[in-house]
């Protein structure tokens, strides 16, 4: 494979979100949902990773600042291809790999078996999934592992609209068949530049576009309301629950919230009810009560905790017994 290009669409404003805040930049389990999609795309070694941005650009770009990413802006909502196309001036030769800023359930196994199936092709490709109700999403027309078309819902007739088959967004576009965007044209309804077009432009030129199917449809589609929100949170926190107990640690319940960047040794064992917020580490054989908030915090080694405590901005010394009950700040917060 060439070198890889990773380009992220995050220009969107998300009306169904109905926030002044940019979609990308809610949350899931403490973390922006675009700073869960640039971790997987660094995960990749990348040549480059270009976000584009738009709507509520200010906040997105702020909180990119340390995170080593070009960022290309769309001043316009034109559409898919012309937000891709934004990123052009980034993009010194390779593949591009395009993810959504707004997709923050994918995972670095489904992307590296993407870009297999990618490899053994070498042609554009799309990632597709199947959902029971396909309302809202494009259709992938497709006869095996060969894309025919994808339709947008708003453009489907009655008889693709019962197609449940449906384009994620996600694709790979060789670097040969990266000028293809440039010939889209806005023929829909939206009068949008859609980048499911560039099927269209690649099959009147004699080139073929697969489709990799992947079964898991909550992991590959896009956040739009706060209820999928929820679920995503949701789902989130079980894989961060599932993690920590991969790595030795003792949980005595699911009702337990760990935030992306916490950290906790082995042999720590937690009680239910208990949040774990931001920057915070905790080292081993801890034992943590119920209903314990620690933030941004540090908790050394065999430190026992006792239930009901709320623990901000400190680091608690090794050996530590922290009495039931106990408020610990910094002191004049």
């Amino acid at each position: 494979m060439k070198k890889l290009n990773i380009v992220i669409l995050a220009a969107g404003k998300g009306e169904r979100m109905l926030s002044k805040k940019p979609k990308v930049m809610h949350e899931i389990m403490g973390k922006p949902m675009i700073g869960h999609v640039a971790e997987r795309a660094k995960e990749l070694s990348p040549s480059e990773i270009v976000v584009v941005t738009g709507f509520g650009r200010e906040l997105v770009e702020l909180y990119l600042e340390s995170s080593n990413v070009n960022v290309s802006v769309q001043t316009e909502q034109k559409g898919t291809a012309h937000a891709l196309l934004t990123a052009e001036k980034f993009i010194k030769g390779g593949d591009v790999l395009v993810l959504y800023g707004d997709v923050p359930l994918i995972e670095i196994s489904t992307l590296k078996n993407f870009l297999s199936f990618y490899m053994h092709f070498n042609s554009i490709s799309f990632l597709t999934t199947r959902v029971d109700n396909p309302l809202g999403y494009g259709r992938a027309i497709m006869e095996e592992e060969e894309i025919m078309d994808i339709v947008e819902d708003a453009d489907a007739t009655e008889e693709e609209k019962r197609i449940d088959e449906i384009n994620t967004g996600i694709c790979i576009i060789p670097e040969e068949s990266f000028p293809l965007l440039k010939l889209i044209e806005p023929n829909n309804k939206k009068g949008e530049y859609y980048l499911t077009d560039i099927c269209k432009v690649a099959r009147k030129k004699g080139l073929n576009i697969k489709g990799c199917h992947h079964h898991e449809s909550t992991e590959v589609l896009g956040i739009n309301s706060k209820k999928e929100l929820l679920d995503a949170n949701m789902v989130m926190r079980d894989r961060m629950l599932d993690r920590h107990m991969q790595n030795g640690v003792t949980l005595l319940d699911r009702n337990i919230y760990i935030e992306s960047d916490v950290i906790i040794g082995r042999d720590t064992t937690i009680f239910p009810n208990s949040y774990f917020f931001g920057s915070t580490v905790i080292g081993n054989d801890v034992v943590i009560g119920p209903n314990t908030v620690i933030k941004n915090s540090k908790i050394n080694n065999n430190v026992r905790i006792e239930g009901f405590t709320i623990i901000e901005e400190l680091e608690v010394k090794e050996d530590t017994i922290v009495e039931a009950f106990s408020r610990i700040r910094p002191e004049g917060s």
